[in-house]
């Protein structure tokens, strides 16, 4: 009997839908973490790494999340920071609660880290009420309800391995001849004081990617309701620039449209549908489109109850890595053309999108109104296009563009 092999894989896959339903059977009874199956692409498709999550608890009901701030912010290396100010109320005598954060595993793992630390997870610390709390990583099996005796129970890494596949989702046990689906498990004790408790949570972790997205960034909202009322009294959700502009979209079901973004800064947003791809069948998806630059995007909600979970992707997925001409988002990443269609007008338009981002008023006629017709272009007097205002991934890539130009322009 061999490593897992693919058969063996799809038989956890089954496993693992099980365990989701006998969880969501015992949740009246026990209010356990949320088992969420996350599709991944293959390989050739592109990467999936993990999402976030809320804090959860084991065994809750008197406890109630009264606020919620959670930010987010990322850039051109595509790690993302989560930071998540919790104000919970406890309405009655000092209590402590088995917290946890469960992160999805990725889709393949090249290493494992004893430690049960998420390959993809790294600066995670929780504080409360001013202090910091210890925390413990653990690898648990995720076709089973992994808490006894308010006690995680955290499987003996030196017994597994990474199987032949590198899987992510499975360990290899060499001794059992058998491997096991599992889930990355962050767990401490929080005691909660009568009245107001302050949390605050923070991490980095990449960002999932595909032919589709330049970056997908995917947070559980939902979990947070399994906590006392039900609902979020004060939910804000914060996105802040960090090295780069960001031009990315929102899955617009997560808040009623009634709620609106309000920026901070330089940036616009607008609502639209766009067709975007799942395993090859075309769907269409209502979406809340925004372009940032040194700017805060705010959503501010009352009573919160999510639509959906909260999805957010690069502005590229509504076409492919090869096409004709730029579009209406910015990408420079990947190839602007067709094989033999680089011309002197498509060169000049390409190499200078990492400045039209940031505003950059062109002299020139054409350029000027080409990119003046841009959704996200907004105009920014006082920039100077210099190379050092570019990130270390855009100067590098528009050297590659100069010396593949150089050998294919057609004149």
């Amino acid at each position: 009997m061999g490593r897992l092999y693919p058969a063996r894989i799809r038989k956890f896959q089954k496993m693992r839908r099980n365990a989701d339903v006998r969880t969501v059977l015992l949740r009246g009874t026990l209010l356990c973490w949320l088992f969420a199956a996350c599709i991944a692409a293959p390989a050739n498709d592109g990467t999936y790494y993990t999402s976030g999550n809320q804090l959860l608890p084991l065994v809750e009901t008197d406890i109630h999340v009264w606020r919620e701030v959670l930010t987010l912010s990322w850039g051109e290396d595509r790690t993302a920071d989560v930071d998540v100010y919790y104000a919970f109320y406890n309405p009655g005598e000092e209590k402590t609660v088995l917290m946890g954060f469960e992160a999805d595993p990725p889709v393949y793992m090249d290493s494992l880290d004893l430690s049960g630390a998420h390959p993809y997870i790294s600066d995670f610390t929780v504080t409360m009420n001013g202090k910091a709390l210890p925390v413990a990583a653990s690898i648990v099996r995720a076709d089973t309800l992994f808490v006894n005796h308010g006690k995680v129970q955290a499987l003996d890494l030196s017994q597994y391995e990474i199987d032949e596949a590198r899987s992510g989702g499975y360990l290899w046990n060499p001794q059992a001849n058998g491997g096991v689906p599992v889930a990355f498990v962050y767990h401490f004790n929080a005691t909660f004081k009568p009245g107001f408790n302050i949390v605050r949570h923070h991490y980095r972790y990449r960002m999932s990617e595909s032919v589709y997205y330049h970056y997908e960034l995917d947070y559980k909202l939902s979990p947070a309701l399994r906590w006392a009322n039900g609902k979020i009294g004060d939910f804000t959700l914060r996105i802040k620039t960090r090295d780069v502009p960001l031009h990315f979209m929102l899955k617009d079901s997560v808040f009623q449209r009634s709620v609106k973004p309000e920026i901070t800064g330089t940036g616009k947003w607008r609502r639209r549908t766009v067709l975007t791809s799942n395993w090859g069948n075309d769907k269409l998806m209502d979406v809340v489109e925004f372009f940032l630059r040194n700017a805060t995007l705010e959503y501010k909600a009352t009573d919160f109850r999510p639509g959906s979970e909260l999805k957010i992707f690069s502005a590229d997925c509504t076409g492919t890595s090869v096409i004709d001409m730029p579009t209406g988002y910015y990408a420079w990443r990947y190839r602007l053309y067709r094989e033999g269609a680089l011309n002197d007008k498509l060169y000049r338009i390409v190499r200078n999108l990492p400045f039209a981002w940031r505003g950059y008023v062109f002299k020139t006629e054409a350029l000027d109104w080409f990119f003046r017709t841009r959704w996200w272009y907004i105009p920014n007097p006082d920039y100077q296009a210099t190379l050092e205002s570019l990130a270390p991934e855009e100067r590098e890539w528009l050297e590659w563009f100069e010396g593949y130009a150089k050998s294919h322009l057609r004149r």
